[in-house]
């Protein structure tokens, strides 16, 4: 009998996935939670015009002053992708109590979340899994990691600026990032 020893060579690689995560909504929460932030560290008073939807500010805002407290107002103009999707936001403010850089950044954050009240919503999965080179054939393992991120700083984000935005979080420890998106 004649035995033969048989050598392979393998090469196991780490793919990640991304893709549209539309059962998560991480980006509406991280919105929700920088607008309380936001709201409670500078003094400002927030009324809406279009009763249909909720003012996000005043949901989040612990007042301690009223509407006629505020000799400055801001309105601001949210517009979403339908024509249901609006509202303006009508912001009051005293500009003398607004002169730390620290009460303008909060302030013009504050402007652009409420700005976004529709848009710049983008909730991913990323999808991690092993690939397996055996002589020339290829297997891929079931996904091992999920992880869940959002970009809420870009309205439509490329695929480029998706995996940058993954790897900026969890790192480049892979082989190969594939974006599969409907942007």
């Amino acid at each position: 009998m004649i035995t033969k020893k048989i050598k392979f060579q393998s090469i196991k690689k780490t793919i990640v996935k991304i893709s549209n995560d539309y059962g998560f909504s991480f980006a509406h929460e991280s919105k929700v939670e920088d607008i309380n932030y936001l709201a409670n560290e500078i003094n400002v008073f927030c009324e809406i015009k279009n009763h249909n939807y909720t003012n996000i500010v005043e949901r989040e805002k612990r007042y301690h002053s009223e509407r006629e407290d505020y000799k400055n107002k801001v309105i601001i103009n949210a517009k979403g992708y339908s024509q249901s999707d609006w509202q303006d936001y009508v912001l009051y403010y005293n500009e003398e109590e607004i002169t730390t850089p620290q009460d303008k950044a909060c302030f013009n954050a504050l402007v652009i979340h409420l700005k976004r009240t529709f848009t710049h919503q983008n909730d991913y999965i990323a999808e991690s899994f092993d690939q397996i080179e055996i002589d020339g054939k290829i297997f891929k393992s079931d996904p091992y990691n999920r992880d869940h991120f959002c970009i809420d700083h870009i309205e439509f984000p490329s695929d480029e600026e998706i995996s940058n935005e993954f790897t900026s979080i969890y790192g480049d420890d892979y082989y190969k990032c594939i974006v599969k998106t409907n942007n």
